[in-house]
């Protein structure tokens, strides 16, 4: 039976193949962004290119995204797949200049506009720790509030990192590791803002932004990707995944 699964999966590879430049949902090997993304920049903090196979974005300091009214974040933006539960994954590089910079989040986003309630999961701060930020209107917590996060000595905060967010029903968790082949490091489960994250009210994606004490920065991120859905073809079209086929 194994063996015949792996012909079938040969079989598709070469079927697919010159058509499917992506393992994940967007490996960024474009020239232009993928038109399933949506840019939101309501401030006008970055600039944006594709290069070599990676999303660089050049943030301007101030970029900040807080309470309900504080919206200068930038955000890349997709419709969640139509699942109850599912995966968001990213691979960053922080520290495009040698460190991260002082005042300073990115990583993947669920984002509900109406009801101002956004989870950001990423890096903090000149590498102080990887660390949950969320808000619903004028109730922002960080790590003190959410008690989710993972130390530099967990996940080391040096160039790379591998972000995830685990959405089961309304429970979210989130993940992160520094090399591809390392298991991942839980920084806990949070279940208060999963309600807020209902189908047709939210999007997700990945948020940069930044706040009073920031420097204008540089961020690469080399994927993103929704395992449980299909990655893109090279006209922008999506394609057969391997999750779809098990």
């Amino acid at each position: 039976m194994k063996f015949l699964v792996s012909i079938i999966l040969a079989s598709m590879l070469m079927l697919f193949a010159g058509v499917v430049y992506a393992v994940n949902l967007d490996d960024f090997n474009g020239q232009n962004l993928d038109d399933m993304w949506t840019v939101r920049d309501p401030s006008n903090k970055a600039e944006y290119r594709l290069e070599e196979g990676k999303l660089i974005v050049d943030l301007e300091a101030g970029a900040d995204m807080y309470i309900q009214g504080t919206d200068n974040g930038v955000c890349f933006l997709m419709d969640p797949p139509d699942m109850e539960d599912f995966t968001l994954e990213m691979k960053v590089n922080v520290a495009v200049d040698g460190t991260q910079p002082p005042a300073c989040q990115v990583g993947p986003l669920l984002f509900n506009e109406g009801a101002w309630a956004y989870s950001a999961w990423g890096p903090y701060s000149a590498g102080q720790d990887i660390r949950l930020e969320d808000c619903i209107a004028a109730d922002y917590r960080w790590r003190d509030q959410t008690n989710i996060g993972i130390n530099p000595g967990d996940v080391e905060i040096d160039q790379d990192v591998w972000l995830r967010i685990v959405k089961t029903g309304e429970e979210l968790e989130f993940f992160a590791k520094s090399d591809a082949n390392a298991d991942w490091v839980s920084g806990g489960v949070d279940t208060k803002l999963g309600p807020n994250y209902t189908p047709g009210n939210y999007q997700v994606g990945i948020v940069l932004k930044s706040w009073g004490g920031s420097v204008d920065s540089t961020f690469e991120i080399d994927y993103f990707n929704i395992p449980e859905i299909a990655p893109v073809e090279s006209n922008g079209k999506l394609a057969t995944t391997w999750s779809a086929i098990k």
